[in-house]
This record gives C-alpha cells, structure tokens and sequence, in this order.
C-alpha cells in the first residue's frame, strides 16, 4: 500500500502478540454505521437496552442497534462501504456489521443501498419476513417489505441474489421482483418501475457522495467526508500537506466542545458532534491550531481508515475544579501523536489505527506508553481543553452547555488521566440522551419488534444487556469489559426468542430468471432438472418452445394484476374509509385524518392509473401500481389503528 508518507513501521519479536496479552478475541470493526441524516421522528433503540429515544444525529450503530422511522420521516446511514437510506414506517436494525460481514434486518418499511464495493470473502445481505436478499456486487438496490410481510426488490445497479422458499435466483440490472406469502412462496419478475420520489431522493444523496471534493484527498470508504466541501475549505499547510479548515465557527469554538459523550460498546466512552458535518474529523485524522485557527488533518491516504471511538487525551480528577468539584477534560490529538485504545486490541489493530498519521511506531513504545510522560501539542493550545462536571459528562449531556470556565494556569495543572475518562457509564450514557430529557417517543408497533425475519449468515449473539454489565464496568471505570469475562456473561444470559431464522445452504436450490425482463413470467418453484434433458437442435425448434411460455406469462400477469386491482378496490380501499370514520368518533386521537383523507384520495387515483395500465396490456406495471397502492393504504391503517389504541 502507497502512501504519501515513507512508511516505516518497527516489528519486534512481540509483534504476533496484544497489548494486554495473549490474542484470544477480535479486534473491533474498523467501520461503524454513522446515523448521517434524519428527517421527522426517528427512534433509535441500542442493542444493549430495551429503551427508546429519539435517534442523535452522528450516532456510530452497530450490530443489535434499532431504528424507527415514523409516518413521514426518513434516514441516512454511512458505511465505509455503503449508504443506506430508510423511508417513512420503517423498523430496521443490525444483526452484524463487521469489516467481512453487513447484515441487515427489514422488518417492514423501505431500505435503498448505494454499495460502492464488496471486498473478496465479505457478505452484504438484507433479511425480510419472507426473503434473504444478497448483494455481492457493488450496485443500487430497493428493497420493499409492506406491513403483511410481501417483500419486493428492485436491481438498479449490480446484482443481487434472491433466496426464498428454498430457491436463490439471481436478479439483474433492470429487473425487480415481489416474493409474496411465508409458508408458500410466489414470485412474479417484472421491469424496473419508473423511479418515483424516493427512489429519485436517493439517487440525488448518491451523486452528492460522487462528487464530493473530499475524494481527492480521503479514502472513500473514510465515514463523512463527503460532508466536508459544503462546511469549510481544503487549505495546504506547510509541515502537514492538506488540511480542512471548518467554516463559520463561533469564537469559543474547538474541537470535541459541541456535542456529548456516549457509552458505545465495545469502544467504550465515545464523542457525539452535534454539527450535521462532524463525524470524520472526530474519528479520524489529527486536529492543530495553526495561523489562529484550527485545521483538521486527514494524515496520509488509506484504503480503509479505522475508525476510533475519539482521538483525544483525558485530564481531570477529583478537587481540581472551581469549588473542588470533580471535573473531566479533554483536547485532541496533534498531528503525528499516537493513540493507543482503552480498549482490548492486537498491535496489528494499534498499527493500522496510526498508520495515517505516524511514520515511526515501534511496538515496544505501544506498550509502555505512558501519557505523563508525553508532551502534547494541543493541551496548551488557545481553548483546546473542554471541561465539565463528572456528572454531565456520564449523563450525556451537552458539553458546550456545561463548560466549566477555569483559568489557563489551573488547566495547566490538571493531572493527566490517559484516552479514557475514568467514569462509570449510566443508563443515560448509552442511549445518549440526558434523563431530563423526557417525553413520548415514537415506537415500532410491538409485532414488528418480534417480528422474524429469514438469513444466509448466521449472526452474532444478542449484545449483553447494560445492567448485566453494569456491575463490572463499575470496578475498572472508562475501561469496556474484558472481552474473555463479556463472551461469559453471553453465555449466561437468558436468550432471547431469535429474531432470525437462518437458511442452510444445503436446502438452497439455485435458479434464475429464463425469460427476458420485458416478458418475465412468475417465477413460481419449479421441478428439478432431468439428469439428461433434450436440447432443441435449432433456433427455430427454440422459439416453438418459448413461444407458448411466453403467452401464458403474459396471461398470468394480466391475472395477477387483475385480482390484485379487484382486492384494492373492492377491500383495502374501503375498509381504510371506513376506519377513518371510525377514528373520527374517537376523542382524543392523535393524528391528521383529513390527511389520511386526502393520502386515500390519491390512492384512488392511482389506481385508476392501474387500470388504465390494464387497458394497455402493461400488465407487469399495472400489478406494481397495485401493490405499491395496497402497501402504502395498510401502512396507513396501521398508524391509525395505533393512534386509535393510544386514544383508548
């Protein structure tokens, strides 16, 4: 691997070894899930607290964590390798994210993926109710799952690979498909449909991404860059090569001031920014203050940074604030510095996080570190420390709301404390939001929570519950459980009922789609092959074979369209009229009927565009218009049926 630095890293004999020991776990992903973008009421519930609240932009998520997009909201979420984009009542969660694994659980709602690559031996798969979609090439995806549970997937780009009811079939560019059912399985292939909003929205984020500026001088696959050219100008400095200078700062801005600490396994004590740019340069890179101002420094070009929980160093202690109160400080990294994680990792690990900004590591160094004996360039820099009460920070409250003003000569004697705050995480640390912070939160309807969904991979065990762990991150403060005593509270927790239901490769017949897009039949199991089959000798004994399958996928398209049509006018339409008038009669319901209303007029409408589709023999399009109509009406009824609940 090039950079633009001479790399030169020291081995000695105890390179193969840990920083703490023997290597008996692995090392922590070097990506994360960022919440990136968060339009209406999005909830966010962690893997290791059976919680809600609402979603904080610039969360890491990682495998367990859960979200909820309500009527009307959306999200973003950035991969290192990877975008995914969530609609509006959608409940969606991780099962796994590693560096060779992204597994994703859709119960209902609507997921977008832009994948930009797919490394040699990694996974990338999407679970539904009734389907394991696949993706093993760099492309863009849609997958559907409407509140009954039908699962529909459309290839933009790439190739994804289907598996349901023991079949897995290939889907190409241009093609899209609904699985309808759960015990038995229906598939009907069809074109691509005209893009509509959302699918335009996406593709409006995807190019946005492309041509970010950042490009030329970040990995890709470095989490927020892109949001970097819209917030602040590349600059070259003398002694560090390029460098980004945030724009429009207020005066007593710096680094890792505006925004709160979280408790974010298995990393530990982990900085939230509250500027809708700031995640890279908080978990990448090296921050100086140069010519009066504070520069961000990516270091040297990497195929795939590592990402790091936060790269500053810890002061604070009991009885050195104003008052003797207890406080907690910290400042960022400078360039060149080195930074060794409070957590559990390999030297390999130590090397790869460095490996951008320090030329010289020798291991032995690793392992004696020692930050009082260190001289940091930021901790005398102008405003570099933050400080506030011990209380605020566990809580997770806004650190450029709870400052603590001292003078620089009792900053300067704040002892030093190491790249983790000695503070035991609270309930509050975890979710990330301040118990002072009440109210309603917005929450997937309780079948959705349990609903099971189908898998190729195994994923793995359900995150330790935080007040299991409690009791153990209490005796060693600021430092994550060891991973051996971790994997032995897994083993002792109770299981919870499995959410997933994996698929064995053994059971997986493969097929794929025979018929050209533009006259796909349904894609109906069929009988397994003959061991000798008889091949037409010529093209014209070929045609007199397709001929026929081709009229009767025509046929049965135009049937399937037809019945559905019949089910959304005949029963989804008017009982939603009919629930509405209900709700009507219901003191106190807490949602915009009038609305809904004109949400069931549209829908009206629409599917007198199916019909006419009918007229035309556009029998693939007119079944998707009715499909997309039926599942945007149940999505509907399902937020009225809950308001109803709630009002009773």
């Amino acid at each position: 691997m090039k950079t633009t630095r001479c790399l030169r890293i020291l081995l000695s004999l105890v390179a193969g070894t840990t920083l703490f020991g023997a290597l008996a776990w692995a090392d922590p992903s070097s990506q994360v899930g960022r919440l990136s973008l968060i339009e209406g009421p999005v909830s966010f519930c962690p893997g290791s607290l059976d919680e809600w609240a609402p979603a904080a932009l610039n969360y890491p998520l990682s495998a367990g964590d859960n979200l909820w997009m309500d009527s009307l909201a959306r999200a973003e979420i950035q991969l290192g390798s990877a975008a995914i984009r969530l609609g509006q009542e959608t409940e969606f969660s991780f099962l796994s994210l590693d560096d060779q694994t992204v597994q994703l659980r859709l119960s209902q709602g609507s997921l977008y993926v832009d994948l930009w690559t797919v490394d040699q031996g990694s996974s990338f798969e999407i679970d539904t109710p009734n389907a394991v979609v696949s993706l093993p090439t760099a492309g863009r995806y849609r997958v559907d799952v409407s509140p009954s549970g039908d699962t529909s997937v459309a290839v933009r780009a790439g190739l994804a690979e289907v598996t349901a009811g023991g079949y897995a079939r290939d889907l190409p560019a241009g093609q899209s498909t609904v699985i309808s059912g759960t015990d038995s399985i229906s598939y009907t292939g069809m074109a691509n449909p005209q893009p509509d909003a959302w699918d335009s929205w996406c593709a409006e984020r995807d190019g946005q991404a492309e041509r970010a500026a950042s490009n030329a001088y970040v990995s890709r696959e470095m989490i927020g860059a892109d949001d970097l050219e819209a917030n602040g100008a590349w600059v070259a400095t003398a002694d560090y090569g390029r460098a980004w200078a945030p724009s429009s700062m207020r005066v007593d801005w710096a680094p890792y001031r505006f925004g709160r600490w979280a408790w974010v396994g298995p990393w530990g004590w982990t900085w939230i920014d509250e500027a809708p740019w700031g995640f890279a340069p908080f978990h990448y890179g090296r921050w100086a203050y140069i010519g009066a101002r504070w520069l961000w420094l990516p270091g040297a070009l990497n195929a795939r940074p590592v990402y790091a929980p936060a790269l500053v160093v810890f002061v604070g202690g009991s009885g050195w604030t104003p008052g003797g109160g207890d406080g907690i400080g910290w400042f960022p990294l400078g360039p060149r510095e080195i930074y060794v994680p409070p957590y559990q990792a390999s030297v390999d690990y130590v090397l790869r996080i460095n490996v951008t900004q320090v030329t010289v590591i020798n291991v032995q160094i690793i392992q004696t570190y020692d930050v009082n004996r260190t001289v940091y360039i930021n901790r005398n820099a102008p405003r570099a420390i933050t400080i506030v009460p011990r209380i605020d920070f566990a809580q997770s409250r806004s650190a450029g709301s709870s400052v603590v003003a001292m003078s620089q000569a009792d900053i300067s004697r704040a002892p030093m404390m190491g790249m983790t705050a000695k503070v035991a995480p609270q309930r509050e640390s975890v979710i990330a939001r301040p118990s002072a912070a009440t109210g309603p939160v917005r929450q997937p309807p309780a079948t959705l929570k349990t609903r099971q969904v189908f898998s190729r991979v195994a994923p793995p065990p359900a995150q330790i519950s935080f007040a299991v762990e409690q009791k153990a991150l209490a005796a060693n403060p600021g430092r994550p459980v060891d991973p051996a005593a971790l994997s032995a509270m897994q083993r002792a927790q109770k299981a919870p009922a499995p959410l997933v239901k994996v698929v064995k490769p053994s059971v997986i017949r493969k097929e794929s789609m025979a018929l050209p897009i533009a006259q796909a039949q349904p894609l109906a199991p069929t009988p397994a092959p003959a061991q000798n089959p008889e091949r037409p000798k010529d093209p014209a004994q070929l045609s007199r074979q397709v001929q026929p399958g081709i009229k009767q996928a025509a046929s049965n398209a135009g049937a399937r369209a037809a019945s559905m049509i019949a089910t959304v006018r005949g029963q989804t339409l008017p009982n939603a009229d009919r629930q509405v008038a209900a709700a009507r009669k219901v003191p106190g319901i807490r949602v915009d009927l009038n609305a809904m209303d004109k949400e069931l007029t549209s829908a009206k409408q629409s599917l007198e565009g199916a019909n006419r589709d009918m007229a035309a023999k556009n029998f693939d399009r007119a079944l998707q218009e009715a499909v997309a109509i039926k599942g945007q009406v149940d999505a509907l009824m399902s937020q009225l049926v809950a308001a109803m609940k709630s009002a009773t």
